[in-house]
């Protein structure tokens, strides 16, 4: 509390002072002549040491930890210098060597304001280690080079720095700003190819090869920006003018391809020697970007914010693709043109709209061309250019003390130029359920519109009830994808309630209904169809049984039912399935505990306490006697007869339906801070944070296929101890 009314007495000393009518320059010089001289420091050092102990896979519940042991703390320093209008402000916190964040600002007057931030942290990723489609099909060969136990950590390093001077004299603001970010670490890389068995010697279309292995990561991002803040009037004029680097200091990882060097003609695969191929290219490139914003009050009620901003980025170096070497990034271009308005009205006290505009164009210059199994036949690709337009007008209108009425509508539109120029590389006429009907070999809808409308009642009635309801309608057209929705019907409602000045009690719900287009792609004359209903709620309570002591509590409920069409496609020879609305489900709950105590001002104590548990999975169809008819079964697959297909069809589904889809999470995280503060400015207390997470996936055994949990528990206690003065 000493801290804080000191803080605020400061904010009270250095703030501006106000000018007085008729006061004249000389009397005001005279009065700061006279204000004694202030000076103000506040030193924060609070040293910790950190014991971390993990059990298990720590991947997961220590997402976001260094999972270090390490010494750390907080410190910080506060100085403002009346006299001489100077300000100093600087934190740090550091929990081990690659987790840490500090921020300091110095500013001299209004003329100079100076900021440096720097942050670092370590993300880890999941090991999917697991790969079950050898329980489906005996001819998926996989090659696992990472350990299960393996943790695979990114660590991101993010600096920046700005600095402002105000010319003397006239109404114009210059600025200078940059950045750095890298990142660097050990990941995983998989990919999957149809060539052989993952070795050089096999030369036919046998097996199919799947690899797991580590990626290291090495690159950095660089900006340095400046410009120009002009202040004329009401209106605010900023330009500036930003240069933009990327650069990747990775070797990227290569795998065995292209050992299939037959072919019958029924499959249009790459021919390609047997030999090592890279994966997963990141390119170089450089971009150089102009930007323009608008602020300006056209009068009391009326105001305008609009940007323009255009970005030319060229790709550097060029990459190896593949071996044999093909540059497929040499020089290419890659332009962006975004604008924003937005118009705010205010015509009377009752009434209050807002209409914007937005616009973004990516316009690409790369176009390559590639042949298949036949030589003489030239496929081009490259990336279309993406143009997208929304505009949009809100209304929110007082109809009483109490009742207020929001609309709003938007409109959108995409248009993606040259979408010919996309399907992958490597098939462009394969069965893809992003395939629309009518596009010929092209996977993307050439253009998009869609709108959105809503109404929305609002109820307050001071400090008891605030209540918030409506329905919001979306509907789209030619949808570039099988997860847009036709329609979209979405009803909500948010309640709080405050009986009593210790009491608050809210419930927020939210039900979507979604239904999708039919007709993607038409098998055996029945079309992809897509439903889903969403089902949300949040109910919280904050109780407050003292004046130094909250408790507060909250429950989440989510529950996601999906009917959507399934296409399970095997060699074409033999045979494509689709089963139209297979039930898909997921539901997960998050239970939430925190209370908050502080004794005679010298002892708080903090406790928080999270349960989340979700469950998913999907279940189709296994009944064998309602599979279609494949005549290539017996023949291609080598099946003895068309019964024994449908069972083995019906054994690969009952697969992906346990092994394969069923997820259940549970996880739970506790924290708990005691700090004890004295008289004499010293500060001392624990930490204790503990987490424990499970996934499971596939639990029952399926032909001898289980696929492990991946479980792991993180414990880590922060004992920390300084002074304040």
């Amino acid at each position: 509390m000493k801290i804080r009314s000191a803080l605020l007495a400061v904010l009270v000393i250095a703030g501006p002072r106000p000018q007085c009518p008729g006061q004249s320059s000389q009397q005001i010089a005279s009065q700061t002549a006279e204000t004694p001289e202030v000076t103000y420091h506040v030193t924060l050092m609070l040293p910790q040491y950190r014991f971390v102990d993990t059990r298990g896979y720590a991947g997961r519940v220590g997402e976001y930890d260094s999972l270090q042991q390490s010494l750390g703390g907080d410190f910080s320093f506060n100085l403002v210098n009346v006299p001489e209008h100077l300000a100093l402000k600087s934190t740090i916190n550091v929990i081990s060597r690659d987790d840490y964040e500090s921020k300091s600002r110095l500013t001299l007057g209004k003329w100079f304001d100076f900021t440096l931030d720097s942050r670092s942290f370590v993300r880890h990723l999941d090991n999917n280690y697991f790969f079950g489609a050898g329980a489906i099909s005996s001819d998926i060969v996989r090659v696992d080079s990472i350990p299960p136990e393996a943790l695979l950590g990114i660590r991101r390093r993010m600096n920046n720095v700005q600095a402002r001077v105000k010319l003397p004299k006239v109404p114009v603001k210059l600025f200078v700003k940059g950045g750095w970010q890298a990142r660097d670490g050990n990941g995983q890389s998989q990919y999957f190819d149809m060539g052989g068995n993952g070795t050089l010697t096999d030369t036919g279309c046998d097996n199919c090869h799947s690899s797991s292995q580590y990626r290291t990561y090495n690159y950095t991002t660089r900006n340095i920006a400046g410009g120009a803040e002009v202040t004329l009037g009401s209106a605010k004029l900023v330009y500036q003018h930003e240069f933009r680097s990327f650069n990747d200091r990775i070797q990227s990882p290569v795998g065995i391809y292209g050992t299939s060097e037959s072919f019958d003609g029924a499959e249009n695969i790459p021919i390609n020697p047997a030999g090592f191929y890279v994966n997963n290219v990141l390119p170089r490139h450089q971009t150089q970007a102009d930007s323009l914003q608008l602020t300006m009050a056209v009068a009391h009620h009326f105001t305008l914010n609009g940007d323009i901003s255009y970005a030319r980025t060229v790709s550097q170096a060029p990459t190896v693709f593949a071996v044999p070497a093909t540059q497929v990034f040499q020089n290419n271009t890659q332009n962006a043109l975004n604008a924003d308005v937005t118009l705010t009205w205010n015509p009377v006290s009752r009434l209050h709209a807002i209409a914007d505009y937005h616009q973004q164009n990516l316009l690409n210059d790369w176009v390559q061309t590639f042949a298949l199994s036949d030589p003489t036949v030239l496929y081009p690709f490259g990336n279309p250019s993406l143009h997208r337009h929304w505009a949009g007008l809100k209304l929110a209108y007082r109809l009483s003390k109490q009742f207020d009425a929001e609309a709003y509508y938007k409109r959108m539109n995409i248009t993606r130029s040259n979408t010919s120029l996309w399907p992958q590389v490597s098939s462009p006429n394969n069965i893809d359920p992003i395939f629309f009907v009518g596009s010929g070999f092209t996977n993307i809808v050439p253009a998009t519109f869609s709108n959105i409308a809503g109404l929305a009642l609002h109820y307050h009635s001071g400090e008891l009830w605030d209540a918030r309801t409506g329905y919001e309608w979306t509907g789209t057209h030619a949808p570039g994808y099988v997860t847009d929705p036709r329609t979209s019907h979405r009803i909500f409602g948010d309640v709080t309630l405050t009986p009593v000045s210790w009491l608050n009690l809210g419930d927020d719900a939210s039900i979507l209904l979604q239904q999708s287009f039919a007709g993607f792609l038409p098998a055996e004359g029945v079309p992809l169809q897509r439903s889903n209903h969403l089902y949300t709620n949040t109910t919280f309570l904050t109780v407050k049984p003292a004046p130094l002591w909250s408790i507060a509590a909250a429950y989440t409920y989510l529950q996601d039912n999906l009917r959507t069409s399934m296409q399970f496609d095997n060699d074409a020879a033999v045979g494509l399935y689709l089963q139209p609305l297979v039930p898909y489900k997921e539901v997960s709950q998050s239970y939430s505990l925190r209370t908050e105590y502080e004794m005679k001002k010298k002892l708080r104590l903090k406790a928080d306490f999270a349960r989340t548990l979700a469950h998913s999975g999907y279940r189709p169809d296994l009944n064998p006697a309602d599979y279609p008819i494949f005549p290539g079964a017996v023949d291609v697959a080598g099946y003895a007869s068309q019964a024994d297909y449908a069972n083995a069809f019906s054994q690969a589904l009952g697969l992906s339906s346990i092994l394969v889809s069923q997820v259940d999470v549970p996880q739970s995280v506790v924290g708990i801070i005691a700090d004890y503060h004295t008289h004499s400015g010293f500060d001392g207390g624990l930490r204790f944070s503990y987490g424990s997470y499970a996934d499971r996936i596939g639990r029952l055994s399926v032909n001898g296929f289980t696929r492990p949990d991946l479980s792991g528990q993180l414990r880590s206690y922060t004992v920390f101890f300084g002074r304040v003065w």
